[in-house]
């Protein structure tokens, strides 16, 4: 009996060809000594479909002076600086792609290496990048980040915003080297003081005292709270201010009141004292009898709307006579008697007057002649006549 055999037939599907290939480099140069097989390879079939799957692909430098490369693996080893044309092969086609070697960073300068940022401000490091014999290198990829953005920020140009107060660390990196710089965020500078209220000129009566506050400004006029402010007198004889900023008027004149935020930056306005205003004004002693060229004082008494005595200290007082010959007044309020009769003499204190007194001016003789009693005028005319 005959053995039947079968035999199995297995076919191979040949790998659909490549039409075309790409070659991209994955960065822009590699330094001298670096290695790099970051390389984007395209291939597509005729239909322009990508075709995946390995393939046989030969790699080659044109200046292997610049940089080698593996020919089967695609790994760019860079020799010296300039730059080299890859080629890649694969089943008849081909693609090109140029890589660049350049000088290694060997050191980076920042400039500042640390430095206090205020808030709500900006600052640029400047950075300086080194290769081989100290040669300063240029059009670099330079990156960076901050530790802490939520304390400060940092863009591509290495400029860093304070963000809030705090510290944090930012780094710049260029090829394989890095370095670091230290920032700490402090409180916004005070650019200005403001008092209030707003006036130039604070007017204040003796014995009364008026409330100051004052204000921190930034250079954007916005108010910065939290900040120390001093109060201080030029004139304490005149006005004197509390650590609140209350100012106390003790004498008549002029006093600066300055306020100082955080111990720099200052501001005044002038505290003018004045004396209370006058309600009535009386003269002491309510008559006056004089001889004539003979002297008498008259006193002004000023007093507020309470009845309370005021000092004439920095007032204006003026006296006046209605009868020049007979008494005349001077700014003190010496009265001269001079011809017989009555004048009325009126004070007048900061444009109040007083109701005037009477001054009997009277003669030399008359003032110094006593009269004569009737019973003695008889004896007194016998007298007279003995003796002639």
């Amino acid at each position: 009996m005959a053995t039947a055999v079968m035999v199995a037939c297995t076919t191979t599907t040949p790998p659909i060809p490549i039409a075309s290939l790409s070659l991209q480099p994955g960065l822009d140069s590699i330094e001298v000594g670096g290695t790099y097989n970051g390389w984007v390879v395209t291939l597509r079939d005729a239909q322009g479909e990508l075709i995946a799957g390995p393939r046989n692909l030969q790699w080659d430098s044109q200046n292997p002076f610049v940089a080698t490369i593996d020919a089967s693996t695609g790994v760019v080893t860079a020799v010296g600086t300039g730059e080299t044309v890859i080629t890649l092969r694969a089943e008849g086609k081909s693609a090109t792609a140029t890589i660049r070697v350049i000088h290694p960073v060997l050191s980076i300068v920042v400039t500042p290496d640390s430095f206090d940022l205020p808030l709500t401000t900006s600052r640029t490091l400047t950075v300086q990048l080194v290769g081989p014999n100290g040669v300063a290198l240029t059009n670099r990829l330079i990156q960076w980040s901050s530790a802490n953005p939520s304390v400060a920020v940092v863009g591509t140009s290495g400029q860093v915003t304070a963000v809030t107060m705090g510290s944090t660390t930012i780094t710049v990196r260029a090829g394989q080297k890095s370095a670091t710089v230290r920032v700490r965020v402090i409180a916004e500078p005070v650019q200005s003081v403001r008092i209030l209220p707003q006036q130039t000129v604070q007017v204040i009566r003796v014995g009364q005292a008026k409330q100051l506050s004052a204000e921190c400004l930034s250079a954007t006029q916005q108010v910065l709270p939290g900040r120390t402010i001093t109060w201080n007198s030029g004139n304490p004889i005149v006005a004197t201010v509390s650590n609140g900023g209350l100012v106390s008027a003790l004498s008549v004149g002029q006093a600066n009141i300055t306020a100082t935020c955080d111990g720099t930056v200052n501001t005044s306005i002038l505290a003018q004292v004045t004396p209370v205003p006058v309600s009535s004004v009386t003269i002491t002693p309510g008559s006056l009898n004089l001889t004539g060229g003979m002297q008498g004082q008259l006193l002004a008494v000023a007093r507020d709307s309470a009845g309370n005595v005021l000092s004439l200290q920095g007032r204006t007082v003026t006296w006046l006579t209605d009868n020049q010959p007979v008494a005349s007044v001077t700014n003190a309020g010496v009265v001269q008697g001079g011809q017989p009769g009555d004048a009325n003499i009126t004070a007048v204190v900061d444009g109040v007057a007083s109701a005037p007194v009477t001054v009997t001016v009277v003669t030399m003789f008359s003032a110094v002649t006593p009269p004569v009693d009737p019973r003695f005028a008889d004896r007194r005319s016998q007298s007279l006549v003995a003796s002639r």
